[in-house]
């Protein structure tokens, strides 16, 4: 197998991505995945000389442009050809890898592979589909950031696509699915939601129905669907949700002049726990092509995981057993509803 990664995205770019490649091949020893470095070749050789035991694994494509985190992404596969994340998805495309992994501008990533790979053969809407841990193992959330608008077909769509998906990451056995909302009745929500219970109920075999945002960290349910624009709210409120329960109990122990040393490990198993970069990143779900967002700020684990999630993907055929879900499903794009194309949610 090969994966494409661009060595150049992301806040920490290029060492983090880098260290992330050599750790995986370290940790993993694996020698028949082939790391595709994609970046500034004098950079990327610089790094590969202090590891040299890597270099059979290595094979640097050279790119002379880099897609900064604030360019407008909607037409960067032209205006930046020869940049590190548009050659990602060009060697996929042109069949030189199997898979390509960037922790850059997610609008350009997503933008550049919609364009450059086209969509799962009766997908719609490509989604973002983050796994969040909660209380009990985790819960995916689809779609968390391509959609701000969709329509209830869409949402039946995030759910198959996202329970395929958690099915060969988790080994999770029949996902159950619930629906974002501000209450768990039926009737509950606005005019998207309303029209996409009944057709959830109607397609997706485990669906338990609406969910509140105060219990989904739970575990009781598996795969959560809402529109990207919800959804990218609850991911980025979790985020910090996180990060700062965490700050604050270190900040309290100490204030309490309690010596923190001592709750370290817990403190350390809560980060763990709910740590984005333990699952490495996204895919970008209905993408007819393995690709992998990782967070801005990720650290060479993030990178290693990543690497092994698409491997794990790549192994499972995902694609194809997407492709093989929707087509069981595209009735549905055939029923009435009373919301238009430009829902907003």
């Amino acid at each position: 197998m090969k994966i494409a990664l661009d060595v150049m995205g992301g806040d920490l770019a290029p060492f983090s991505n880098i260290e992330g490649a050599f750790s995986y091949i370290e940790e993993t020893k694996d020698s028949a995945t082939q790391l595709l470095l994609v970046g500034d070749k004098p950079t990327i050789e610089k790094a590969i000389s202090k590891y040299p035991q890597f270099a059979d694994n290595i094979q640097i494509i050279h790119t002379t442009e880099v897609v900064e985190m604030d360019e407008k992404p909607s037409r960067i596969f032209r205006t930046k050809p020869d940049s590190s994340l548009v050659r990602c998805i060009d060697l996929i495309k042109n069949g030189d890898a199997d898979a390509a992994i960037s922790a850059g501008n997610t609008g350009a990533l997503l933008a550049s592979s919609l364009f450059m790979l086209g969509k799962i053969s009766g997908i719609r809407r490509p989604a973002l589909a983050p796994f969040i841990p909660t209380e009990k193992g985790g819960v995916i959330l689809c779609d968390a950031g391509a959609n701000a608008d969709v329509k209830p077909q869409h949402l039946v769509q995030f759910a198959l696509m996202a329970s395929a998906y958690l099915e060969v990451q988790e080994n999770v056995k029949s996902p159950r699915v619930a629906l974002i909302n501000i209450g768990s009745e039926e009737g509950k929500g606005n005019e998207l939601s309303r029209s996409a219970y009944p057709l959830l109920k109607g397609h997706i075999e485990n669906f338990v129905g609406n969910i509140e945002s105060r219990y989904f960290l739970n575990g009781d349910v598996d795969v959560i669907v809402c529109d990207g624009f919800t959804g990218n709210i609850i991911l980025k409120l979790t985020e910090g949700l996180f990060k700062n329960i965490t700050e604050f109990l270190k900040d309290s122990l100490s204030d309490n002049g309690t010596d923190v040393s001592q709750f370290m490990p817990i403190l350390g198993n809560l980060k763990t726990k709910y740590d984005y970069e333990e699952h490495g990143g996204t895919p970008l779900l209905g993408i007819n092509g393995i690709v992998m967002k990782c967070h801005g700020s990720s650290s060479k684990r993030s990178i290693k995981n990543a690497i092994i999630a698409v491997k794990k993907f790549h192994d499972a055929n995902l694609i194809n057993e997407i492709a093989d879900r929707m087509s069981k499903h595209m009735d549905i794009f055939e029923e009435n509803t009373t919301v238009n194309e430009t829902q907003t949610a």
